[in-house]
């Protein structure tokens, strides 16, 4: 997707305005190709497409025939599929042209904190791949970014309490300097780790703003984090209208390089951030506030000099700065390597430890991601992938929910719509429900999230959801969302998300006919036996995250034999059943189950031994 105005322009003029008619919206030379969304006009000359989406083309086309060139933008930010990525893109390039044609493929990667040495070399380095590629093939070019000066502030010494620093700094800002210059306003950015962060941040900020003197401007407060709403977040985008009024904006990372908020001119940096990291020995991810990297802080700093001339206030001292790691660690170090193993293998990757990767993880990680696959049946006993293999690789969802529709779809399940609907609701974002702070507001919310939850536990509540939800008539669901503080535009996510798993199951015959539409269909909750089916379809992708009933009233899992707690997030939570099912399993503050289901100790050896 584009990353500036003028690309996202070009992609409306090629691609319609929504109010075009459907012959308008079909021609044009740019199309884009996301998860869940495709439009690609006839005659199109350039196609914006997410890192899994091109995956997914090498699936069909190994070459990648149709492309004269590849631009990876951003590349320093290495996801996996990043990562993967620039492994297939280094085959094609340094091996055998003949798949293409004798057309060379041209790839150009961009970064603006990108290691430049590391990256030219590992593309050019033959790694067996093909004897004499030199350095010399890889050129690249360095431009010189449009930046305003920005000073850098550090504390002298360690501070002992981050959100006391933040106030007594925001306030220090916003007492002292000036409200706007030539160049416009002068708003601050604070950098946090999270929601509950920012969100006791800003009580205080907003505290301390009503005892100041009416002769000092006043202080409006957005959050910015991924949870939040649509509306809410573009809240912190738009100018204040009141023109003696300054905006603090409190963000998570989300503002440290996809987006740019106007009129920021002063950042506060905490210097951390919440990291996933998975551990292959338990089995399970952490999500904990971390220091930053280097890399990190100067992007951070950087968004203080868009407009003009800025300052970075970091609440760490120099040294500190000084003993950061140089960049952040690559997302394929730190988190499960499940799908980045299938997709190698669906790709004819039989030695998966040999394939070219800038950063390779742990074996430990390789070889629990093969025993996984190989439970879920997409691999074979000799390692190579099955037809089952095969068929999970194409749906745009990680391997152990494309094996749930898979077993969903089989006579014994028959419950594949019901599956998409859990699915589309998992996989649209954050969490549909939105985390309630205050007991007051929480007692008004579980009224009506009561009616939406099941005792079988998330999941059934979650189709429970989804089926009041497009019952509901469209004029309504704004309400009914608001009502439960559920996401709308996770929601609407989630439809789009349905929509394209209903086609996809038609396309490969998973079912034989078009559901009828929602309209037409009328709110019935599901029977306690189908629940049941449900589950234990459920259990064929996720039969390694179950957990029994210990004797002192804990919960120890199947697999790894760990002690695990019930999140509170979840409608189990404070209950006993004897045995759980969960789809995700992180340490924040204990070691925590997510979207638990309720099951019978029983399912769990059956869903192994077929």
């Amino acid at each position: 997707m584009g990353k500036n105005g003028a690309d996202d322009e070009e992609m409306i003029e090629a691609n319609g305005d929504g109010k075009k008619d459907r012959k308008d919206q079909e021609k044009g030379l740019v199309g884009y190709s996301v998860r869940f969304d495709h439009r690609v006009p006839p005659g199109t000359k350039i196609k914006y497409v997410t890192e899994g989406m091109l995956l997914q083309e090498l699936l069909r086309d190994p070459h990648l025939r149709q492309y004269s060139a590849i631009i990876v933008d951003e590349i320093h930010e290495r996801s996996v599929d990043v990562d993967l990525l620039s492994g297939f893109l280094k085959q094609i390039v340094t091996g055998d042209k003949a798949g293409r044609g004798g057309i060379p493929l041209k790839v150009v990667v961009m970064s603006a904190t990108a290691q430049v040495e590391r990256i030219k070399k590992f593309f050019s380095s033959d790694d067996g791949l093909k004897k004499g590629t030199s350095g010399e093939e890889v050129e690249y070019l360095q431009i010189e970014g449009r930046q305003f000066p920005v000073e850098v502030i550090h504390e002298p010494k360690p501070v002992p309490d981050i959100q006391d620093a933040l106030l007594k700094t925001v306030f220090k800002i916003h007492t002292r300097e000036p409200l706007s210059d030539k160049h416009g306003k002068k708003d601050i950015l604070c950098f946090l780790t999270g929601q509950e962060e920012i969100e006791a941040a800003q009580r205080l900020i907003e505290e301390f703003a009503e005892t100041l003197d009416p002769k000092v401007p006043k202080v409006k407060v957005f959050p910015l984090f991924g949870q939040l709403s649509m509306e809410a977040q573009h809240e912190a985008f738009q100018p204040i209208k009141h023109p003696f009024t300054r905006k603090v904006v409190l963000a998570t990372n989300i503002a440290e390089t996809s987006v740019t908020v106007p009129g920021v001119r002063y950042v506060v940096d905490c210097g951390k951030a919440k990291v996933k990291q998975y551990r292959p020995r338990l089995g399970m991810e952490s999500l904990l506030a971390k220091p930053i990297s280097k890399s990190s802080a100067i992007q951070r700093t950087g968004r203080a000099g868009r407009e003009g001339p800025g300052k970075c206030f970091r609440l760490y001292t120099e040294e500190t700065f000084k003993g950061l790691q140089k960049t952040d660690l690559p997302e394929i170090l730190r988190t499960d390597v499940l799908g980045a193993v299938l997709t190698m293998k669906a790709r004819g990757i039989d030695d998966v430890l040999a394939f070219p990767l800038m950063d390779r993880p742990e074996i430990e990680a390789v070889e629990n991601a093969l025993v996984h696959l190989h439970v879920l049946g997409a691999l074979a006993d000799d390692g190579r992938i099955t037809e089952m293999g095969r068929k999970m690789v194409m749906f745009p969802v990680t391997a152990p929910y494309a094996r749930v529709l898979l077993a969903a779809a089989d006579p014994r399940y028959d419950c594949l719509l019901e599956a998409i609907d859990i699915i589309s609701c998992i996989t649209a974002g954050d969490d549909i429900f939105m985390q309630v702070r205050s007991e007051e507001d929480k007692e008004a919310v579980d009224v009506y999230r009561k009616e939406l939850q099941r005792r079988e536990g998330d999941l059934i509540t979650y189709l429970n959801t989804m089926q009041r939800f497009v019952s509901t008539p469209s004029s309504d669901r704004a309400t009914f969302c608001k009502q439960r503080r559920i996401n709308v535009r996770n929601m609407r996510q989630a439809l789009n998300i349905r929509k394209q798993l209903r086609s996809l199951s038609i396309k490969t015959k998973m079912l034989s006919e078009a559901p009828p539409p929602d309209s037409e269909v009328t709110y019935q909750p599901v029977s306690p036996e189908t629940a049941e089916r449900i589950l234990k379809a459920f259990l064929k992708g996720f039969a390694m995250k179950t957990a029994v009933l210990a004797p002192d009233s804990s919960y120890v899992t199947a697999h790894g034999k760990h002690v695990v707690a019930i999140h509170p997030s979840s409608s189990l939570h404070g209950v006993k059943r004897e045995a759980i099912m969960f789809l995700e399993h992180v340490y924040t503050q204990k070691n925590y189950a997510k979207k638990v289901s309720a099951i019978q100790a029983g399912w769990i050896a059956e869903a192994l031994a077929e």
